[in-house]
């Protein structure tokens, strides 16, 4: 009888530590990593299947900072860990926050004002972009230089004129397949390829605006999904 009693507080234990660790398992949130290039100073990470490029001191949406290159390898920082990472390596961080899911009608961005502009980062087609919240602005924008980094054939878009701060300017109206800022993913988003626009931010417009809800909260602005 003592041998079974024993017996069946082992099990029970055991089974306690099961379900912890399957709890742990279902809580930790791991993120896929790759170094796919450095360019001195300057790194290319794939986090996810999004890419993004880091100088240093610079961080992912994830809160992954680049903290020293040496030549063929980097060192990245992941919550206050530092750890030396090859060129081509993959890594898998767990309990790293992530954005919400892209299918979540609950997803969220949330933007704090920099310098009175609301200035955030995000991605399209999975590169990583500096988006600048032009309300004012009808299509998300950006100038060609940006749309060469990011692959957009805009040559290939409708073209016409526009009125700028600059002038008259030559714009080409593309469709992009993906915007992501937080967690909304929008997909089939309608944008502006804008001649002689020579900033490095996107302008994020009523394209991708008027698909969201925007509120604000004392200073900071919040979007959500419809």
């Amino acid at each position: 009888m003592n041998k079974l009693r024993i017996n069946n507080k082992f099990l029970k234990c055991i089974i306690s530590i099961l379900f912890a660790y399957v709890l742990l398992i279902q809580t930790a949130q791991a993120v896929e990593v790759v170094v796919m290039a450095i360019f001195g100073e300057t790194v290319i990470l794939k986090v996810d299947g999004v890419k993004h490029k880091l100088k240093l001191g610079d961080k992912t949406p994830e809160g992954i900072m680049l903290t020293q290159v040496d030549g063929d390898s980097v060192e990245l920082k992941v919550n206050n860990k530092k750890s030396q990472y090859p060129l081509g390596g993959q890594v898998s961080f767990g309990n790293v926050s992530t954005n919400e899911s892209k299918n979540n009608k609950n997803a969220v961005a949330k933007i704090w004002p920099r310098n009175d502009m609301y200035i955030t980062q995000g991605s399209i087609n999975n590169f990583s972009v500096e988006f600048l919240v032009d309300t004012g602005a009808t299509w998300v924008a950006m100038g060609e230089a940006v749309a060469r980094r990011l692959g957009i054939n805009y040559h290939g878009g409708k073209k016409g004129y526009a009125g700028t701060a600059s002038g008259v300017a030559p714009i080409y109206k593309v469709t992009l397949n993906k915007v992501k800022v937080g967690g909304i993913e929008l997909r089939h988003v309608r944008a502006a390829i804008i001649g002689g626009y020579r900033s490095h931010q996107v302008l994020l417009g009523n394209s991708f605006l008027k698909r969201v809800e925007m509120t604000r909260t004392k200073r900071l602005m919040i979007l959500k999904k419809k």
